[in-house]
């Protein structure tokens, strides 16, 4: 099988995740790609962007604003992480996730994640931004907390 880009930037989270000392199981969320389980209980999605170097702008599909809602809908424990670059990954909660995109939206929504060099990641979206900072070292262990 020919190796897509979209696999090595997925592979990025996927590997965190694994070395994670609370790691149990990894497997498919549903028939959509970059949708994930963790530990059976643990709904995890990942989207990534190669360009860029302190900002990153993420565009979230309809399908995919479907998909976390559903998500949403049934689970508490539901990340959205976002690969930026060969900088970080951002990983956004069920609360964080809705504090920028409306998962109602009859639209695309998008996500931005600005990470200057030496702080944390700034989050804001279609419908807002995350509050806090989220610190650099706040993935993986952000999913297992």
């Amino acid at each position: 099988m020919k190796i897509q880009e979209q696999d090595r930037y997925h592979g990025a989270a996927l590997t965190q995740i694994t070395e994670h000392e609370s790691f149990k199981a990894l497997n498919r969320g549903s028939d959509r790609y970059g949708h994930y389980l963790i530990n059976t209980d643990r709904h995890v999605f990942v989207k990534y962007r190669k360009t860029g170097d302190t900002s990153w702008n993420h565009t979230v599909s309809m399908d995919e604003l479907k998909a976390l809602a559903t998500a949403c809908k049934k689970h508490d424990l539901v990340w959205l992480c976002l690969v930026c670059g060969d900088v970080t990954i951002c990983a956004l909660n069920r609360a964080e996730i809705m504090a920028v995109v409306d998962l109602n939206a009859t639209n695309q929504q998008w996500i931005k994640v600005e990470a200057p060099k030496g702080a944390g990641c700034r989050v804001s979206g279609s419908i807002g931004a995350v509050r806090n900072v989220i610190p650099h070292k706040a993935f993986p262990e952000k999913l297992f907390a």
